[in-house]
């Protein structure tokens, strides 16, 4: 899964922010990145292939000497995410991007910067398992009932 770290959009920025001398690694990457996102529209055995050359390039990439500190950091995160960031060519059903994931969080992060944030880790712990739960509840057409005294797994076990 591309995420904003290493999308082409990030790859434009950085063209226009490092010296010329230093374009060539975010231009590399942003090609790489656009054919994984072309390849979508090829049948599962050519994706397959793609995949198989762009994993390729990915390497030799990480192999090669890179100039700028953003531009080792760019590489250095492509290749740490290097399983993982081809999945959606080979698993139908896959984002090609985490903006799906980033937009479920938005509503706790809002919450998160509105209020000031939690006082506690356990605040911390419990809002997040509350708007996991939420969250779950809304993904999967559920209207959450809470009735009596609602208590979160890990607050039972210290009663």
């Amino acid at each position: 899964m591309i995420d904003d770290g290493e999308s082409p959009r990030h790859c434009d920025e950085l063209l226009t922010d490092l010296p010329a001398s230093a374009r060539s690694t975010p231009r590399r990457v942003r090609d790489l990145l656009t054919e994984a996102l072309d390849a979508r529209e090829l049948d599962a055995k050519p994706r397959r292939a793609v995949v198989a050359d762009l994993a390729e390039h990915v390497e030799l990439l990480h192999a090669d000497p890179h100039p700028n500190d953003e531009c080792r950091k760019l590489v250095a995160h492509l290749y740490a995410e290097r399983e993982g960031l081809f999945t959606f060519l080979l698993h139908d059903g896959v984002d090609a991007t985490n903006w799906r994931a980033e937009q479920a969080i938005r509503p706790a992060v809002v919450n998160r910067k509105t209020s000031g944030g939690n006082r506690t880790w356990r605040g911390a712990k419990t809002q997040g398992r509350v708007m996991s739960l939420l969250r779950t509840a809304s993904q999967q057409a559920h209207v959450p009932h809470f009735s009596g005294r609602f208590s979160l797994p890990h607050q039972r076990d210290q009663e």
